[in-house]
C-alpha cells in the first residue's frame, strides 16, 4: 500500500479490534459487544477527504450530521441538554475525523 498513514491506521484498528473481541471472548459474552464502531466510523468518514474535492465546511457539515446522528441512535435521548452534550461530542469527533483526513493527506503525498 503506498500510503503508509492509511496502512498504520488499519493496523491500529486490527489490534482494536483484536483485543475487543479477545476481550468479549474471556467476559463471555458477545462477539459485537462493545465493538469500536465510532472507530471505523472515523476511519471511512476521514477517507471522504481523500477520494472528493469537497471543501472544508462542507466536509465538517457532513461529519457534524452523521456523528450527531449515530449519537442520537446509540446515546439515550433524556432531554434538550442530551441535545447539547450530542452537539458538543458530534464537533469533538468532527474535528478528529478532519485531522485524521488530513493525515491521511499528507501520507498520499510522501514516497
Amino acid at each position: 500500500m503506498k500510503n503508509k498513514v492509511i496502512r498504520n491506521f488499519l493496523v491500529f484498528i486490527g489490534f482494536w479490534l483484536v483485543i475487543v473481541i479477545g476481550s468479549n471472548l474471556i467476559h463471555q459474552r458477545g462477539i459485537l459487544d462493545n465493538f469500536p464502531w465510532e472507530v471505523l466510523l472515523i476511519f471511512l468518514l476521514s477517507l471522504i477527504q481523500l477520494t472528493t474535492k469537497i471543501n472544508r465546511k462542507q466536509v465538517f457539515g457532513i461529519y457534524f450530521v452523521v456523528f450527531f446522528v449515530f449519537m442520537l441512535l446509540t446515546g439515550g435521548y433524556y432531554n434538550w441538554t442530551s441535545l447539547v452534550i450530542f452537539a458538543a461530542v458530534a464537533i469533538f469527533m468532527s474535528v478528529i475525523t478532519y485531522f485524521i483526513g488530513s493525515q491521511f493527506k499528507k501520507g498520499e503525498n510522501s514516497k
